[in-house]
């Protein structure tokens, strides 16, 4: 049974808010995303992550989802990986510095580093493999690590891609977490396999939590009870605001407008009944959503 004092509250959505607050953030199939924000608009991304920890959460993601040298390439930016990995991790420590607990002393907020596709999110097929994976992964973690508690390998779409981003973590010598994206039934990852041979792969690695993100909420409740029930890892969530994807599509492309912060909270509630200690959101979440997570756990506990 999960106590009100284990359950630890993520942040939201960073490119999907970003550009409902007018952001300019290019698709997520073509380009680097929300890493265009660290040029264009920096202050933004600090005021989100500020956002965030005022809405209530205990951990913040560095905005390097993407990233990559593959990514940046195709925008015929490659020679900036150091500088925008660099420029994300310190707008992420602006904001917990410069953000007080109510009591007025320093706030506790952790930082997490984001270790995500290497190319296209979704795109098994653009996977790559595990040495060369390794590889890239190693210089992004080691970029973060100086400037991050936590690493994330998120938005995990095969084992052997996880196990890359989680080598590299824990080479760091830094808390790893992984999070895997879900097949629309949830059945499977979006790579095919099982989550038992996903936490097989991984067996042999200091990982202290395993996550689903990037998955509508039907998804994540069909494989919430089979990861549980296979290991003895905190369990986390930070799934996007919707109950289903049409089987084939993508998170994004729903028939019907997002959830929004009550009706996700209730949703997120009831994986932190079944045992998940990890709780966030992912696309089209805000930090109205979070907020709203924040004080429902708390009634949930008080």
């Amino acid at each position: 049974m999960v106590k009100t004092s284990d359950v630890l509250i993520l942040d939201g959505a960073m490119g999907t808010e970003l550009r409902a607050r007018g952001v300019r953030v290019p698709d997520y199939k073509s380009s680097i995303w929300s890493a265009l924000a660290l040029i264009e608009a920096p202050d933004e991304v600090r005021r989100l992550h500020t956002d965030y920890i005022e809405a209530g959460a205990d951990i913040i993601t560095v905005n390097n989802y993407a990233v990559t040298r593959k990514l940046l390439a195709r925008e015929g930016m490659e020679d900036r990986l150091s500088e925008l990995t660099l420029i994300a991790a310190k707008l992420a420590c602006q904001a917990r510095d410069k953000t007080a607990c109510a009591d007025g002393t320093k706030n506790k907020v952790r930082i997490a580093g984001s270790l995500g596709p290497l190319d296209t999110t979704y795109r098994v097929d653009l996977v790559g493999g595990f040495d060369e994976n390794l590889t890239a992964y190693r210089e992004v973690a080691a970029l973060l690590a100086p400037h991050v508690d936590i690493f994330i390998c998120e938005t995990m779409t095969t084992a052997e891609e996880a196990r890359a981003a989680a080598t590299a973590a824990a080479e760091t010598g830094k808390t790893v977490w992984v999070s895997w994206t879900l097949a629309p039934q949830g059945d499977v990852l979006r790579g095919g396999e099982t989550s038992t041979q996903a936490l097989n792969a991984l067996a042999d690695l200091p990982v202290e939590a395993v996550l689903f993100n990037c998955s509508a909420g039907d998804a994540v409740d069909n494989a919430l009870p089979d990861l549980i029930a296979a290991t003895n890892m905190k369990i986390g969530v930070y799934a996007n605001p919707v109950h289903s994807e049409p089987p084939g599509g993508e998170p994004e492309i729903v028939p019907t407008a997002p959830l929004g912060p009550d009706d996700y909270a209730q949703m997120a509630l009831a994986w932190v009944r079944r045992g998940a200690s990890l709780i966030g959101g992912c696309c089209d979440t805000s930090p109205a959503h979070i907020a709203r997570l924040r004080s429902l756990i708390a009634e949930e506990f008080a």
